[in-house]
C-alpha cells in the first residue's frame, strides 16, 4: 500500500520517528513529545481509521490536511496513555497561522496562491510560531502534563472527535500496520 503524502508527511512520519525513539525517550525521562497541529482538524467531523489513505473516503488535498492534523492529537492522546508512568509526557501544539512558503511548494493552485498571500499578511513571523513549541518543551507549568492541546501558550479545547479515546486506540491499531511497525520497534 502506497502512503499518500499528506499523510506520510503529517502523521506516518511522526509516528514511525517517536515508535523507533521510545526506547531512548523513555530511558531519558522526564522527557517530553510536542506534535505539531493545526486548527485545521476542527474541520474535520468523521475519521475512519481503517482508510487513513482514503482508498475508499473521496480524497481532497484540505480533507486529508485536516485528518492528518487530528491525526496529530490523537496520537498525543494514545502516547499519554501507553506511556503513563514513565516520565514521558505528550502534548500537542498549534503554532498558528505562521507565514511560511509551504503554500509555494509542489503544485500550486490558485487556491494555494490566495492562502500563501493571505499568510504573508495575517501570518506570524516564525519565530513567533515557535513560541507555543519552545513553551510546550520547556515550561514548568507543563512538567508532568501530558494529552494537553495548546495554542498562544495556553491550553485550549479540541473538538470531541479529537479527544476520542477509542479512535486514538483505533488509529494507533491502523498505523502500526500501515508502517509496519515490528514487534521489536515498540517500546510501550
Amino acid at each position: 500500500m502506497a502512503l499518500r503524502l499528506t499523510m506520510a508527511t503529517n502523521h506516518y512520519g511522526h509516528f514511525l520517528l517517536t515508535n523507533l525513539l521510545l526506547g531512548l525517550i523513555k530511558r531519558s525521562s522526564p522527557s517530553r513529545i510536542v506534535n505539531l497541529t493545526s486548527d485545521s482538524h476542527d474541520y474535520v467531523n468523521k475519521l475512519n481509521a481503517d482508510c487513513l489513505n482514503f482508498e475508499h473516503d473521496y480524497y481532497s488535498s484540505m480533507t486529508a490536511y485536516g485528518q492528518s492534523k487530528l491525526c496529530n492529537i490523537l496520537f498525543s492522546l494514545e502516547l499519554t496513555h501507553k506511556l503513563e508512568g514513565t516520565g514521558v509526557t505528550a502534548n500537542s501544539v498549534h503554532p498558528g497561522c505562521v507565514n511560511t512558503e509551504i503554500f509555494y511548494k509542489g503544485k500550486v493552485t490558485w487556491f494555494l496562491w490566495v492562502c500563501g498571500k493571505l499568510f504573508i499578511v495575517m501570518g506570524k513571523a516564525a519565530s513567533l510560531g515557535a513560541q507555543t513549541v519552545i513553551h510546550a518543551v520547556v515550561s514548568e507549568q507543563l512538567e508532568g502534563v501530558s494529552a494537553r492541546y495548546l495554542v498562544d501558550c495556553k491550553e485550549a479545547k479540541t473538538t470531541e472527535l479529537a479527544r476520542s479515546k477509542k479512535l486514538s486506540r483505533q488509529l494507533w491499531e491502523a498505523s502500526e500496520v500501515d508502517v509496519k511497525l515490528q514487534p521489536e520497534e515498540k517500546h510501550y
